[in-house]
Formats: C-alpha cells, sequence, structure tokens
C-alpha cells in the first residue's frame, strides 16, 4: 500500500502531491506498526460506514470525469504506473530526492510530479517544460494486491475491488484538511478514484515497499488531484498543506522552474 503526497503510500508514506504513495509530496513521521493495526481493524470486508460507501461511490464517479482531453482515472492510473517505474534509488518519491531526478520517465502531454515520502516538511526542485499542464497528488492512497500478511487479506467471498475500495476510501475520509496553492494562489484539488487496474514496479521498490513484488501486480487508487493548468515559462512554488489524524501534519513546496 502506498500513500502519496502528492501522494501517500500505507505501507510507504509518499506524496503525492507528490508520493502516493504516498502518491504525493511527502508523508508524515509515521509509526507504521501502529497504522498497520488501525487499518487492520478499520479494513475488514463490509465496514465501510454510509459516508464511506457514498465517498467511495462520488470517487469513482469523479474519476470518469475529464481533464486535459483525458479521463481522472486515466491520469492516474498513468500517474501511478509512471512513479512505480522509476527506481526508487532515483525516485522523485525517495525521501533523499531533491527533486532533481523529476524528469525521468516523463512522457506525453501532462506532466507528472510527486514528492518524497516519509518527510513531514520538505522542500523540492524540478524543471520542467514549457506547455505542460501538471497532474499530481495532494495526497493520495494507492492499495496494490497482493500484499502479504501481516496486511489485511480479501476475506472470502468479498471482490477484490471492494476490498481495496473500502481500504482506500476509509484512509481518505480521514483527511482532517487538505490544500495546495501556486504562487500563493488556491490550486482546484479533484477528490476521485480509479477501478482495478495492473502495474509492475521497478525492482528495486521491493525493499522500500513489502507489498511490492516487482511483477505484474494490480491495484486501485484514491485521492485528492491537484490539476494545475500549463504554468507559464518562470519560477513558480507550490505548496501543499494536510493535516491527517493518523500522519500528522505535512507541509511541503515544491520549487518549480518552467523553461522553454
Amino acid at each position: 500500500m502506498s500513500i502519496s503526497l502528492a501522494q501517500l503510500s500505507l505501507r510507504l508514506p509518499i506524496l503525492v502531491a507528490a508520493l502516493a504513495l504516498a502518491s504525493a509530496a511527502g508523508a508524515g513521521t509515521t509509526d507504521h506498526a501502529s497504522l498497520r493495526a488501525r487499518f487492520t481493524t478499520a479494513f475488514k470486508a463490509g465496514q465501510l460506514n454510509p459516508q464511506n460507501v457514498q465517498s467511495a461511490a462520488r470517487a469513482q464517479e469523479s474519476g470518469r470525469e475529464a481533464w486535459q482531453g483525458r479521463l481522472f482515472n486515466e491520469l492516474i492510473i498513468d500517474h501511478q504506473r509512471w512513479m512505480f517505474s522509476v527506481p526508487i534509488g532515483v525516485s522523485s518519491a525517495n525521501p533523499e530526492e531533491t527533486g532533481t531526478n523529476c524528469g525521468v520517465n516523463q512522457q506525453g502531454p501532462v506532466w507528472f510530479l510527486t514528492g518524497p515520502s516519509s518527510l513531514p516538511t520538505f522542500s523540492v526542485s524540478c524543471t520542467m517544460p514549457a506547455g505542460k499542464p501538471i497532474f499530481m497528488p495532494a495526497l493520495a492512497y494507492f492499495y496494490e494486491y497482493p500484499c502479504p500478511a501481516p496486511y489485511p487479506q480479501l476475506p472470502p467471498g468479498q471482490s477484490l475491488e471492494a476490498f481495496l475500495r473500502a481500504a482506500t476510501a476509509e484512509f481518505i475520509d480521514g483527511i482532517s484538511s487538505i490544500s495546495m496553492t501556486m504562487d500563493g494562489k488556491p490550486i482546484k484539488l479533484r477528490r476521485a478514484a480509479t477501478g482495478l487496474f495492473p502495474f509492475t514496479a521497478a525492482q528495486d521498490w521491493v525493499k522500500y515497499d513489502t507489498c511490492i513484488t516487482g511483477a505484474p501486480q494490480v491495484a486501485l487508487a484514491d485521492g485528492h488531484w491537484a490539476l494545475i493548468d500549463a504554468p507559464s515559462v518562470g519560477k513558480h512554488v507550490i505548496n501543499l498543506k494536510v493535516s491527517h489524524p493518523w500522519l500528522g501534519s505535512i507541509d511541503g513546496t515544491w520549487n518549480i522552474n518552467v523553461v522553454k
């Protein structure tokens, strides 16, 4: 599981906003044993409360809406596959990464961002080409399968998609507050979720996230995503602030240099 900050991953708080594995920016310092115990209790089959059921349905429906000519859920899937395709040793999700490698494996008309994991505060830099909108998680939860015990296992009689959706919705619904700005102006965030999708992570992620196998797996992601129109040439500052009862407070900054 991953939380991104930009993205946060369960086992591996990554910022989506970066690492969502946090697919987002960074995640707060985490007591993984405590988190695991709470998730094991919270994610039992069919134990979504009415609020979780409704928010999960809305997130799934929102994933079918379009931005920049693509469906949100397609952008999320592309973002997650991009993030995991980059070896964690040089990934923007690495807590020691400064942003130098933000351009690795970037393809297509949209620029993806993520941030260092497991950090309550961070500041990274990224140089990107002009003319590309930015898509990134503010905070997202990526739940892959299979994931070994003692992580929650698929209960008999429950569909895999329902199981993973319950887990991700429970986590994202727990956010106390979340906001992003660019150059001091609010960035639009959209709650959206995917259905099940296949992915294969770079081999060295196996050492960083115990649920990653380095072989084909399936996953589901839910979170709050930043939709940023192509920024002008020059320097910009993206700031993320998140508060979550399980993660604490996160304050992250991306210093963006847009070049022709």
